[in-house]
């Protein structure tokens, strides 16, 4: 059997692995209900592991792929910390980078103490169930056309999307485990609610994301001999989508259309005042403005200053003057931190990409292969979603994909039998 360093190195903490599925069940289930519930979840991680470096700081090893895992954290801060001291950026800029690096100790916690992984896909259903009723009360009670709970409809479709992939996850793994059939309800219903949220935020970018990591999803689930689950989960789930888009004034249908109505107003007529012609307006910006500073940027600051000059001139339509990201991620880092800032974005969702991929052909248990698999779709969903929005703007885009990282990476190893963590 493998001896993992961490472990043999002192006697067992018995609470820890408790204390460490306690925290990551927090993290999702609480994360679109309560206004920054994310961050009950990570601040008990960052704790916990404050305890365990005091207590065992000398003694614990990683293994070369964990350091990678840290590298694509750390690099991102690093960059980001460097080039924002080079613009003069105040504090407040740094508050974003900074929570990639205290997932680092988060993460030593979680591959000492890995957390059970029932903890993370029950606290995923929880919260899509969460997120979806919230998503219908606004909806309906409120009378908000596009709710977005306490963030904004975007970050909340996208994040919707996330717990549903999630959600799904825990779903084929309780079908393979036979698990009683209150618990395929609870994940089966925690989908279909993360769908409706997503469905009702009117957020287009995450509905990108969806059929991307569904795809990946069966190709992964068909190679490990799950071909059968793979249909039944694919005909459920297209039954849910055809569902939630015959529903009374679905905003599914006419989203679409509506974008597709703006991007041709936006072709023929130059016309930016809509949703999508904003953006492709801002994406025009960025693609001049990016080549004049590729070495180190032109700063936050510099570039809504130049974009307003922009404006002033007539260069560039007033409705992109109040935005200060591009509305996509890789064209915002790169006029924002030029090659660079580009390429420590790259480095964050490639490398982990790369790693949760060779994690999942060479594991041989079927949660940590689960895990891995949804690391990879971890990774892809924000690909995805930085297409259409600069989503590491954001404290709950940036807060979720650096400790899901470190949970579902702690996830995915081969873990020793330990009596305080065989659930």
């Amino acid at each position: 059997m493998r001896t993992f360093p961490a472990l043999a190195s002192c006697a067992p903490l018995p609470y820890m692995p408790f204390y460490s599925s306690l925290a990551v069940f927090l993290l999702l289930a609480i994360s679109l209900v309560i206004p920054s519930g994310f961050s009950l979840g990570a601040l008990m991680l960052v704790l916990g592991a404050l305890v365990l470096l005091r207590r065992d700081r000398p003694r614990t090893r990683l293994e070369r792929d964990d350091q990678l895992i840290m590298l694509a954290l750390l690099s991102y801060f690093f960059v980001n910390a460097v080039l924002n001291l080079a613009h003069h950026a105040p504090g407040r800029e740094y508050d974003a980078p900074l929570r990639f690096l205290i997932a680092l100790p988060a993460l030593y916690l979680l591959r000492t103490y890995p957390p059970r992984p029932g903890a993370l896909w029950t606290g995923a259903a929880v919260g899509a169930l969460g997120a979806g009723l919230l998503s219908l009360w606004q909806w309906l009670a409120d009378g908000n056309a596009r709710p977005g709970g306490s963030t904004n409809p975007i970050q909340y479709g996208n994040i919707a999307a996330l717990l549903a992939i999630l959600a799904a996850c825990g779903l084929a793994r309780a079908i393979r485990l036979q698990h009683a059939l209150r618990w395929k309800l609870l994940y089966a219903a925690g989908v279909i609610a993360a769908l409706m949220a997503t469905l009702l935020s009117g957020s287009r970018g995450s509905w990108l994301a969806l059929p991307v990591c569904a795809v990946m999803a069966a190709w992964l689930m068909v190679r490990a001999g799950y071909a059968r689950l793979v249909w039944q989960l694919g005909a459920a789930a297209l039954a849910v989508l055809v569902g939630l888009a015959l529903l009374p004034q679905s905003s599914l249908s006419t989203r679409m259309r509506l974008a597709l109505a703006e991007t041709d107003g936006y072709v023929q007529r130059a016309d930016a005042q809509s949703s999508v012609g904003a953006r492709l307006e801002m994406w025009r910006i960025g693609l001049q403005l990016a080549p004049e500073h590729l070495l180190a940027g032109w700063g936050k600051q510099g570039m809504v200053e130049a974009k307003h000059e922009m404006v002033m001139q007539g260069r560039a339509s007033p409705s992109v003057d109040d935005h200060t990201h591009l509305h996509n991620e890789y064209l915002d880092a790169l006029v924002k931190r030029g090659i660079p800032g580009l390429a420590a974005l790259l480095v964050l969702y490639l490398l982990p990409l790369w790693l949760f991929q060779r994690r999942q052909r060479l594991v041989a248990g079927s949660e940590a292969r689960l895990a891995a698999t949804a690391g990879v779709m971890l990774v892809l969903s924000y690909l995805a979603f930085g297409l259409t929005q600069a989503f590491l703007t954001h404290n709950n885009g940036v807060m979720l994909y650096a400790f899901l990282c470190s949970i579902l990476w702690a996830l995915c190893q081969e873990q020793p039998v330990h009596p305080a963590n065989t659930a």
